[in-house]
C-alpha cells in the first residue's frame, strides 16, 4: 500500500507541485482574462451576481443585435429602411427626460421594467404591420428600450460606494454588448427565411429582461444629486448602440442654459461628430440591405460580419485609452476617422464592381469598420469630459443627444441616397463627411498641442 503511494506520489508529484503547475499553466489564461475581462466574472463589487444585469444582456440582444439586421430587411426598398430605423434611433433625445422622472421619483427599476414591456409589444408586432405603422412601432421600440437603458447605469450604481462606480457600470456595458453579438449571430440565423420569428424571438427577450428586472433589480431608491457616475465611453459598435453611454438628466431649461455656456471647444467638438458620425451611422444601417440586395448575400453573411466586428472590437479599447493617455482624445478621434476614410474610399470602388469577389472584399472592411471604433468612442468621449471638466455629465449628455441625432439623420439619408443611387454613392458621400471632419479637426486644432484634448 505504501509502495503504491509513494509510486503515485512519483509519477503525479506532491499535491502542493501539482497546484504549482496547475496555477503556472493557467497563469497566461487568467492574465488575459484580468486584461479583456469576460462580461459575467465577479467583480470585487460582485456585480457579476446580480441577475438584473442578464436583463440588460437581453435588452442588448434585441435592441443592438437583432433590431440593425431585422429592421432593414423587413421594410421594402432603401428609403423605407433607412426612415425606420431613424425612428428607432431618434428616441435616444428622450433619454434627458426619461432620467429626470427616474431621479424624482427613485423609479429605475419600474423604467427598466416598462420600456422592455413596451420595447417587447412593439417589436413583436413590428413584422406583421406595414407603411406607417411600423415607423410608429420602430419609433415606440426604441422608446422602450431607451428608458430601460437610461436607467441602467443608475441601477448599477445605486447603494454602492463611490469608488465601486466605475468597475460597475463598466461590467453593465460588457453585458449590454455581448448581447449584441449574441443578438447579430442569431439575426444572421432567422433573417434568410425567418423574419418573423427572429422579431418574436426579440420580443421574448425584452419580456424576459423585463421579468429580470422587476424580480431582482434595486428597489425605488431616489438618487442623492451628486451621485453620479463619471461617463464612460461607448462600448460596442456603432449600429444600434446610440443608447449604451449614460445619458445626462436634466431638463429643458437646464439644457438650454447648457448649450448658450458651450466652451468653443466642445462646439467644434460636437460640430466634428455630427459631421463625420452622421452617414457612418448610415453605412452601418443600410449594410445588411445593400449586401442581401445589391450582392445577393445571405443574410447570415452581413449578421456575421456584424458580430465578429464587434466581437474584435471589445478587445480594441485598451490600446485606444492608451493612445488617447499619450496622443489626447480629439487625436484619437481622428486617427479613427482617418481609418474610415480608408475603408469608406475602398467601399466606394469597390461598390461600383458587381463581382461576388468585390462583394466580399466589403464585407470584410465593415469589420474593420467595427475594430475601428473604439478610436472614435474612447476619443470623441475623452475630448468631450476634458472640455468642460467642471460639468462633464451635461457635456457627455449633450454628445450623446448629438449622437442619437446623428444616427437618425444619417439613416434616413443612407436610406435615400442608396435608394436613389446606390451603395457606391453613399459611401463616396460618407467618406467625402469623413474627409471633412478631419479637414475642420486640423484647422480648428492646428495650433494646439496634440495632447490638449
Amino acid at each position: 500500500m505504501l509502495n503504491s503511494r509513494a509510486k503515485l506520489m512519483r509519477r503525479w508529484g506532491s499535491g502542493e507541485r501539482a497546484t504549482k503547475a496547475s496555477t503556472n499553466r493557467a497563469a497566461p489564461l487568467l492574465s488575459l482574462t484580468r486584461r479583456f475581462p469576460l462580461p459575467w466574472r465577479r467583480s470585487p463589487a460582485h456585480v457579476g451576481a446580480e441577475p438584473w444585469l442578464f436583463a440588460y444582456a437581453l435588452l442588448g440582444l434585441a435592441q443592438s443585435g437583432l433590431a440593425p439586421i431585422l429592421m432593414p430587411l423587413a421594410t421594402h426598398g432603401g428609403t423605407s429602411s433607412g426612415l425606420t430605423y431613424a425612428a428607432f434611433a431618434l428616441s435616444g433625445l428622450a433619454a434627458p427626460m426619461f432620467g429626470t422622472w427616474a431621479d424624482r421619483t427613485g423609479r429605475h427599476r419600474d423604467l427598466l421594467t416598462l420600456g422592455c414591456l413596451l420595447a417587447a409589444v412593439c417589436l413583436g408586432l413590428f413584422f406583421f404591420a406595414s407603411g406607417g405603422v411600423r415607423i410608429l412601432l420602430a419609433a415606440g421600440a426604441g422608446l422602450g428600450a431607451m428608458a430601460a437603458t437610461t436607467a441602467g447605469n443608475v441601477l448599477a450604481i445605486q447603494g454602492q460606494p463611490e469608488d465601486a462606480w466605475d468597475d460597475r457600470v463598466a461590467r453593465l456595458q460588457r453585458f449590454i454588448s455581448a448581447g449584441q453579438v449574441i443578438g447579430l449571430v442569431v439575426a444572421g440565423i432567422l433573417a434568410r427565411t425567418h423574419l418573423a420569428a427572429g422579431f418574436l424571438f426579440g420580443a421574448a427577450a425584452l419580456l424576459g429582461g423585463a421579468g429580470l428586472g422587476a424580480r431582482s433589480a434595486p428597489d425605488r431608491q431616489a438618487r442623492a444629486p451628486h451621485a453620479k457616475a463619471a461617463p464612460r465611453p461607448l462600448t460596442g459598435g456603432e449600429a444600434g448602440v446610440v443608447s449604451t453611454t449614460r445619458h445626462h438628466h436634466a431638463n429643458a431649461r437646464e439644457l438650454v442654459a447648457h448649450l448658450r455656456s458651450l466652451g468653443p471647444t466642445l462646439r467644434h467638438l460636437l460640430v466634428l461628430w455630427l459631421v463625420g458620425y452622421t452617414f457612418m451611422s448610415g453605412i452601418a444601417v443600410m449594410f445588411p440591405v445593400v449586401m442581401t440586395r445589391q450582392f445577393h448575400m445571405d443574410p447570415t453573411l452581413p449578421s456575421a460580419a456584424y458580430a465578429i466586428g464587434v466581437g474584435l472590437s471589445l478587445f480594441a479599447y485598451h490600446s485606444a485609452s492608451g493612445l488617447a493617455h499619450r496622443k489626447g482624445g480629439a487625436w484619437t478621434m481622428v486617427a479613427g476617422f482617418g481609418a474610415r476614410l480608408v475603408l469608406f474610399a475602398a467601399m466606394t470602388a469597390l461598390g461600383l464592381l458587381r463581382a461576388d469577389w468585390a462583394g466580399l472584399v466589403i464585407l470584410s472592411a465593415f469589420v474593420l469598420m467595427q475594430v475601428s471604433w473604439p478610436l472614435l468612442s474612447v476619443g470623441a468621449n475623452v475630448s468631450v469630459v476634458r472640455s468642460n471638466p467642471g460639468a462633464r455629465g451635461e457635456s457627455i449628455g449633450l454628445f450623446n443627444a448629438s449622437t442619437s441625432l446623428a444616427s437618425s439623420i444619417g439613416s434616413a439619408l443612407g436610406g435615400v441616397i442608396f435608394g436613389l443611387y446606390g451603395f457606391s454613392t453613399l459611401s463616396g458621400v460618407a467618406a467625402g463627411a469623413v474627409a471633412a471632419a478631419i479637414g475642420l479637426a486640423v484647422v480648428w486644432r492646428g495650433g494646439q498641442r496634440p495632447n490638449a484634448a
